[in-house]
């Protein structure tokens, strides 16, 4: 029999654990005390230890114990009840005695049958009996069943999608081409994080949203870790392809929203809040029409850092890029995906309308009629943020109220900043809607509008900071 931990240890199986606890200690300073001791044997010690000491590790160890146990009694009882082998001839006398007995036996059976086949030739042709037709059961009127007896025919799996596959073997498939995409200020300081999807040898493709906020780019795949680099972006689509120089990970098969049917099963993969990567399932709730294509629209829920992941249907085929969710008190469970048709169409440019933005206060309303009050308060609130938008476009002087901190900055029409700060340049995003106001240039600050106006914009920050800007 093979040695067990128990015997490694000198201890029984029904030991406490004080008591292995001691024989690993004794164990171990013997072994201590051997001028030249074997370091394999102590991670065995120790090993043996923490498995047996460890209550749901020796309950499954007892177990592969007692199954092997009873897998070798059940051998044991079966070579015991094998027939014995007959038992040799003692002799050439009593070998040839047996060859003659079974030599006659056999002349015998042989003239016996020749008798047999004489004698059934020599029998007339009409004894011969010919076998009776069997009695065919009287013919029974079919009756069609009651519409509600009628059995429906099985579903199949994931919506009757060709290759099916269930949400484990989409995880084991995919997971290996989706990437954690980590967005590094100019001094190296990580700003933000998103997901990417590998769609060639070292390309990836995710948001513009993701990488917008800073200037260098790692993405990790798998147990890989490298640097990336933009090489196209199609801020219209809201879609970067990186280069990934040395990834060795497996391009997804695109598929289209062409195929995708309202209901069908859809798997969103990435990687939420910088999490290790996530499956989440769901399926295609809409289809939303924009001036550059469909987006999908699913309950697979999609959190921070899931942007630029992929979303899968039930073949696997990537069919679109998560790229946003709807945080809306009265709106719950409403995740967006790009399609992954535009992938093959893209192009380096700028964003010339505000497509996504439009559908999300726009295009998710529904039944006009049933939810007309709730697109009244969103085009109120797209309203006001647009007329904030516009104000705040323009060169400002700044300056901290506490800090002394001095700054000229040029707001942007598509989000972007860029100016200077006590004699250095700066870059970056903000965000504004009139009630507040965030900051991203390496880190990010933000505040509440405590006064705005054409000219005068006073962002308090917390703690009595303020920020007072004068439209230059």
């Amino acid at each position: 029999m093979k040695q067990t931990l128990y015997d490694i240890l000198s201890v029984p199986a029904d030991a406490t654990p004080e008591q292995i606890r001691a024989a690993y200690q004794h164990a171990m300073s013997e072994l201590e005390s051997t001028a030249q001791h074997d370091p394999n044997k102590k991670v065995i010690l120790r090993e043996a230890y923490e498995l047996l000491t460890t209550p749901q590790k020796r309950a499954s160890y007892d177990a592969r114990l007692a199954r092997q146990e009873s897998l070798r009694a059940q051998a044991s009882i079966a070579r015991e009840q094998q027939p014995t082998a007959p038992a040799k001839p003692k002799n050439w006398f009593s070998l040839i005695a047996l060859m003659v007995v079974l030599a006659a036996a056999a002349t015998w059976w042989s003239i016996n049958q020749k008798e047999e086949r004489d004698r059934q030739k020599e029998l007339p042709v009409y004894s011969k009996v010919t076998p009776a037709s069997p009695v065919k059961p009287p013919l029974r009127a079919v009756v069609p069943a009651p519409p509600s007896q009628i059995a429906e025919p099985a579903a199949t799996n994931n919506n009757n999608v060709e290759g099916s596959k269930t949400a484990e073997e989409i995880y084991a498939l995919r997971s290996p081409s989706i990437a954690l995409i980590t967005v590094f200020s100019p001094t190296g300081a990580p700003v933000s994080m998103g997901s990417g999807v590998m769609i060639a040898p070292e390309v990836l493709i995710t948001n513009c949203h993701v990488t917008r906020s800073g200037v260098q780019y790692k993405a990790r795949i798998g147990k890989q870790l490298l640097a990336a680099t933009v090489i196209m972006a199609d801020e219209e689509y809201d879609l970067c392809r990186l280069s990934v120089p040395g990834a060795n990970a497996p391009a997804v098969a695109l598929g289209s929203t062409d195929g995708l049917r309202i209901g069908q099963k859809v798997f969103a993969i990435g990687a939420p809040l910088g999490l290790d990567l996530t499956i989440s399932d769901g399926i295609v709730s809409a289809l939303r029409p924009l001036p550059t294509g469909k987006v999908i629209q699913t309950t697979a829920p999609i959190s921070p850092g899931s942007s630029g992941g992929g979303l899968f249907d039930a073949a696997g085929k990537l069919v679109g890029i998560n790229t946003f969710n709807l945080q809306h008190r009265q709106a719950q469970n409403l995740n967006f995906a790009v399609p992954a048709d535009w992938i093959n169409t893209m192009s380096s440019r700028r964003a010339s309308n505000e497509s996504l933005r439009a559908l999300t206060m726009n295009s998710i309303e529904g039944n006009r009629e049933g939810n007309k009050d709730n697109n009244q308060y969103a085009n109120a609130q797209t309203s006001t943020a647009q007329q904030a938008l516009t104000k705040i476009l323009g060169t400002w002087n700044c300056y901290g109220v506490l800090t002394g901190y001095s700054m000229d900055v040029m707001f942007e029409r598509d989000s972007r900043m860029s100016g200077t700060m006590n004699g250095k340049k700066f870059s970056g995003n903000y965000l504004f809607d009139g009630k507040t106001l965030s900051l991203s240039m390496g880190s990010k600050a933000s505040g509440i509008v405590e006064e705005f106006t054409g000219n005068k914009l006073v962002v308090n920050a917390g703690k009595a900071d303020r920020l007072v800007c004068h439209r230059r």
